[in-house]
């Protein structure tokens, strides 16, 4: 299904060795309830969320949107200069660009949603022992309940009612159904 960005203000900064590390892990940890800790020996930020533990790396762009969940986000840079722009007369806002999107939605309690998803995500069939390696892994993500998907920061989990959104580069991120329609317009009617 498609689906339009919505032009949406961001706070967003980039994490660059021109940074004040003490303040900007100050900033990354006002949001109590996602632990971030530091690697000093490559000095990438981990931001351990509700679905899996996002990097941050040196270069990357961090936002927080807060129309949303006013989570903290890690953004490969070559993404965020595609994708944002920055509003006259600011410093850290930024404008999210309006652009379509492929997503899908997911319900853990149907094996065609889910093999629609594993399809969305690459996940073909050609022969009968990938077939049932296929059965097998619905079977799993059905037990475990849910799906684990690789992004640009991270293996992040799809729970059911949620969306998979293929981005501007082709990378795949989770979205919560209630964030997702506060920033996408749907453009089909699928859902």
């Amino acid at each position: 299904m498609k689906a339009r960005k919505k032009p949406i203000e961001v706070f967003a900064v980039q994490y660059s060795h021109d940074i004040i590390l003490e303040e900007f892990l100050k900033l990354l940890r006002t949001n109590e309830k996602e632990p971030v800790r530091y690697d000093e020996s490559d000095g990438t930020i981990y931001i351990e969320k509700e679905r899996g533990e996002i990097s941050l790396p040196k270069g990357n762009w961090v936002i927080r949107e807060d129309n949303t969940d006013g989570c903290f986000w890690s953004i490969n840079p070559d993404i965020f200069l595609q994708t944002y722009n920055r509003v006259k007369g600011t410093l850290n806002t930024f404008v999210k660009r309006v652009y379509e999107v492929d997503f899908i939605k997911m319900d853990i309690d149907d094996t065609k949603s889910i093999i629609e998803v594993l399809n969305f995500l690459g996940y073909f069939v050609t022969t009968p022992l990938e077939e049932l390696q296929r059965d097998e892994l619905v079977e799993s993500i059905k037990e475990q309940g849910f799906l684990e998907i690789n992004t640009l920061e991270g293996v992040e989990r799809l729970f059911s009612g949620e969306v998979v959104v293929r981005g501007v580069r082709g990378e795949f991120y989770p979205v919560s159904y209630d964030n997702f329609i506060k920033v996408y317009d749907i453009l089909d009617e699928g859902l």
